[in-house]
C-alpha cells in the first residue's frame, strides 16, 4: 500500500518585526494528551502564541515536530524530527512553545505510534 507522508510546512517571508500577541498560555492554546491522543489533533493560533501541551492520561509522552511516513494501518512506519520540538511530556512536566513564524506544525509522540497532532499559526 501506499504511505502517507506528512510534511512540516514552513512559513516564508516573516520580517519576525511583530511583537508577541500572547504571553501566556490559555485554555484555547493548550493541547492535552486524552486516550493516546492529542486533543485538540489540530489547534490555530496566531503569531507570537505560546501553545503548550500537557499529560492528562498519566501516560508518558513526547512532543516531537518534524514528518512521518504512516503505513496502511495509521501508524508511523518512519519518522523524521525536525528538531525544534523534541521534548518528554508526563504529568507535572509541561512542554511549551512560542511559535514565531506563521506555517503548519506537524507534531507527533515519538513513542506512541498513533498519536500525532497540528498547529497550524496564522500571522
Amino acid at each position: 500500500m501506499t504511505a502517507l507522508t506528512l510534511a512540516l510546512v514552513a512559513g516564508c517571508g516573516s520580517t519576525g518585526s511583530g511583537s508577541p500577541k500572547s504571553s501566556g498560555s490559555s485554555s484555547k492554546d493548550t493541547v492535552t494528551t486524552k486516550l493516546l491522543s492529542f486533543m485538540p489533533e489540530k489547534l490555530t493560533v496566531k503569531v507570537g502564541t505560546k501553545v503548550t501541551w500537557k499529560a492528562g492520561d498519566g501516560i508518558g509522552h513526547t512532543v516531537t515536530t518534524g514528518t512521518f511516513t504512516l503505513g496502511s494501518d495509521g501508524l508511523r512506519t518512519a519518522e523524521n524530527p525536525d528538531g525544534l520540538i523534541n521534548k518528554p511530556l508526563r504529568a507535572g512536566k509541561d512542554v511549551s512553545y512560542t511559535f514565531t513564524k506563521p506555517g503548519k506544525y506537524v507534531y507527533y509522540c515519538s513513542i506512541h505510534k498513533g498519536m500525532a497532532g497540528e498547529i497550524d499559526v496564522t500571522p
